[in-house]
């Protein structure tokens, strides 16, 4: 399995280094417009969202608050000739977690679907499924005007590899907090691939993901489930 740890120091490097690029180049610069984007090769983004299970069995009811996520990726821009057009791709991290309502996934068998005793876990506080991904997006994006000042479309595509997955209960038990957590793979699908498209203005957009892949191999979970977000998404440059 992918390093992740070692991924998470490169994509900081990757920024370190643009943020010293951006700093070089303002020492050469005697003036510069207010709000002016830094001119760098690229976008550095980050979203945010709330994730969903579609066909998922009743017992997988998630919590919307709490199956939040965010991917943080670095697109390199291919502009279209003279066209409002570019096309981008690059790499990313994206964090994904599934909160439910009492249950979790079986450790042995992870068809099932186990109800937490409360006399294991008193006071249940909340269960979840966390999923790491390493990711390549691919998207054709519309600006209507340069430095994203203006209004701004994009559709694309996402593949990416599942690098860590763990599942976590929290509970109180005589006063304090306390949380479990189980490391597995739980048959989840090694490979996730989906589309999304955004909509917004002067950087922000409104985004939203389906991904075609099943969350689990295909016969291994507990159902044939996909899953969506809807979010946020921010250019930081």
């Amino acid at each position: 399995m992918l390093n992740y740890k070692r991924i998470l120091g490169g994509l900081a490097l990757l920024v370190l280094m643009a943020t010293t690029s951006a700093q070089a180049q303002e020492t050469k610069t005697t003036t510069a417009p207010v709000g002016a984007q830094p001119d760098l090769p690229g976008m550095l983004l980050i979203d945010f969202g709330f994730n969903f299970l579609d066909n998922a069995p009743s017992e997988l009811d998630t919590r919307t608050w709490g199956s939040r996520g965010f991917n943080v990726y670095y697109l390199y821009p291919f502009p279209i000739g003279k066209s409002p057009l570019s096309f981008h791709t690059g790499l990313g991290l994206g964090f994904v977690n599934y909160s439910f309502r009492g249950v979790t996934l079986s450790d042995t068998d992870s068809t099932r679907v186990l109800e937490l005793d409360n006399t294991v876990y008193p006071n249940l506080q909340k269960t979840q499924l966390t999923t790491h991904y390493l990711d390549i997006p691919l998207e054709l994006r519309f600006f209507a005007k340069d430095n994203y000042r203006g209004f701004t479309a994009a559709v694309g595509g996402r593949v990416g590899r599942l690098i860590n997955s763990f599942t976590k209960i929290k509970f109180e038990d005589g006063g304090r907090n306390l949380e479990d957590k189980f490391k597995r793979r739980y048959n989840l699908n090694p490979w996730r691939y989906g589309a999304y498209a955004k909509v917004g203005f002067r950087g922000i957009t409104l985004t939203g993901q389906y991904m075609f892949s099943e969350l689990f191999t295909s016969g291994d979970g507990p159902a044939d489930i996909n899953n969506y977000k809807i979010g946020i998404t921010v250019a930081l440059f």
